[in-house]
């Protein structure tokens, strides 16, 4: 009896034995599967993230290009046609655009001497009939061209705080003279004022006249 007995518990504790080994079978079989779910998640989340940066690096490189043929074509659109013609790379189109600005800059100064060596020009022909023995007088020039007048005043410094342009263009307006520019500038200690009018017919002005009262203006205290 006693020896049965014995073996009845021996069976019921290795049964109790498989069922524990099988729950830790089990258990670690499904923290292996969670494992394994998890890092393959992660997988496709790095790729999903990556396929994303590439698609954004793409659209801003495509932006960045659209700009830039944007900007080159209204470039290209500022260019007189000489400096374009047969040219169509972008280093061609950048290249004669240097040479276009090197072209303007050239022109320009070539304008500076020009306006100097008029400013000069009229200086020494409003001198001429200036009084040299009052350093202050005002002095007026009035030239014909086609289309109009053009008057000179050169007036001292002097007297440049009694000088009244209004007064110049009053008159001028008062003989129906239409007035297109007027500019100043300063050369050897005198003012010069260079006025371009409008005239439909210059006969019927008295230039003589038109002269001495533009003249008086000038000279009035």
């Amino acid at each position: 009896m006693f020896p049965f007995n014995d073996s009845s518990h021996d069976i019921d504790n290795y049964q109790i034995h498989l069922q524990n080994l099988f729950s830790y079978q089990l258990i670690s079989s499904q923290e292996g599967g969670s494992s394994e779910n998890l890092n393959t998640n992660n997988k496709i989340d790095e790729t999903t993230q990556n396929e994303e940066k590439k698609i954004m690096h793409r659209d801003v490189e495509r932006e960045r290009r659209k700009q830039m043929a944007s900007l080159l074509t209204n470039l290209r659109s500022l260019l007189p046609l000489e400096f374009i013609k047969g040219r169509r790379s972008r280093v061609d189109i950048v290249d004669e655009a240097v040479n276009y600005i090197e072209y303007l800059r050239g022109k320009i100064n070539e304008l500076h001497l020009k306006r100097d060596a008029i400013v000069k020009r009229l200086h020494l022909e409003s001198s001429s009939s200036c009084n040299n023995d009052i350093p202050s007088t005002s002095c007026v020039v009035i030239k014909q061209y086609s289309g109009g007048l053009e008057i000179v005043i050169s007036n001292g410094i002097i007297s440049e705080q009694n000088f009244q342009l209004s007064g110049v263009m009053r008159v001028l307006i008062e003989q129906s003279i239409e007035i297109e520019t007027c500019s100043s500038t300063k050369l050897n200690e005198r003012m010069l004022y260079t006025i371009q009018t409008k005239v439909d017919d210059s006969t019927k002005i008295d230039l003589h006249e038109l002269k001495q009262r533009l003249y008086q203006v000038c000279n009035s205290e």
